[in-house]
């Protein structure tokens, strides 16, 4: 017990050149997911392309996250809700962010559309607070949103696809709220913080930042997906459009266009009969008996 509680306050500090060989190979998988990311998108056949209503929704989006997450979230409701215990530990003040951020997930619905938004909003963060590393910062936003678009490439176009239940949506959202938290908490403890500003955590510490932040903004996600499909439907209805699906056969239903054919031909004919008769009856019996009179005579009666 006393070794794990040793082990576990115990400060994570790599080498320097372990420190740069762990954050040169966070970005090298940041590369490779944007490429993975970039083929489905463009290339694959399961989503449709973008459209410039999709950039325009993503960038609409990350404004909003951006107002919420550096200036409504924390110069106003950061201080208000930090003092409450357990408030920061649970990410209560993530919960707008990650409705947000589902609500694009719902408009857009394809590869991409995470990392998008998140990466205008840090670009936005970095334009109007400053950064102190500049482009070695990215992948602090990188790596909040890379392995979100990477499980909805995995799950081939089944994200908030047309017909999903409830049940669906929440799990897609708790996954995508978990892979938003949990590897950005920990690798800012492990390589971001202590390679770019020198600053390092315990092992307990990045357990807790880790878990913590997976499980929080995993729930928070999970609880907003449906309403930001409710959201992104009332702003696209199209979107709330379900699969077509084949119907049982009903005995009792409208007879369809191929019957209705056959039945027309077969009244048209029936009325062409009547027709020829009704033309052969009344006119012709009035022609005979203007050529012979006593063939008025009718059977049964006088003439």
């Amino acid at each position: 017990m006393g070794t794990t509680a040793l082990v576990a306050n115990s400060t994570v500090r790599l080498s320097p050149a372990w420190n740069a060989i762990v954050y040169w190979g966070i970005w090298a998988i940041c590369i490779i997911g944007i490429g993975v990311i970039l083929w489905a998108a463009l290339k694959s056949k399961r989503w449709a392309r973008w459209t410039t209503q999709d950039i325009l929704i993503v960038a609409a989006l990350g404004v909003l996250l951006e107002v919420w997450d550096n200036i409504i979230g924390d110069q106003i409701i950061g201080p208000l809700i930090d003092p409450i215990p357990g408030a920061h530990f649970i990410q209560i003040h993530d919960l707008p962010y990650m409705f947000l951020l589902m609500v694009g997930v719902a408009l857009v619905r394809k590869p991409g559309c995470v990392t998008a938004m998140v990466f205008v909003n840090f670009l936005l963060s970095q334009l109007l607070f400053g950064s102190g590393h500049g482009a070695l910062d990215w992948t602090d936003g990188l790596t909040q949103a890379i392995f979100c678009d990477l499980y909805i490439v995995a799950r081939r176009g089944a994200v908030y696809a047309p017909g999903s239940s409830v049940f669906s949506m929440v799990v897609d959202g708790f996954m995508i709220g978990v892979l938003r938290g949990a590897p950005n908490a920990f690798l800012t403890d492990l390589s971001f913080d202590p390679y770019l500003n020198a600053t390092y955590y315990t092992w307990l510490q990045m357990w807790n930042d880790t878990w913590s932040n997976g499980l929080f903004n995993g729930i928070e996600a999970a609880v907003s997906a449906p309403l930001a499909y409710r959201v992104a439907v009332s702003v696209v209805p199209s979107l709330g459009a379900r699969r077509v699906r084949t119907a049982a056969a009903d005995p009792f239903a409208e007879p369809g266009d191929g019957q209705g054919a056959i039945l027309g031909g077969a009244g048209a004919a029936a009325g062409d009969g009547a027709a020829a008769e009704s033309a052969t009856g009344p006119t012709a019996g009035q022609a005979t008996a203007l050529l012979d009179p006593d063939s008025r005579r009718t059977e049964g009666g006088p003439a």
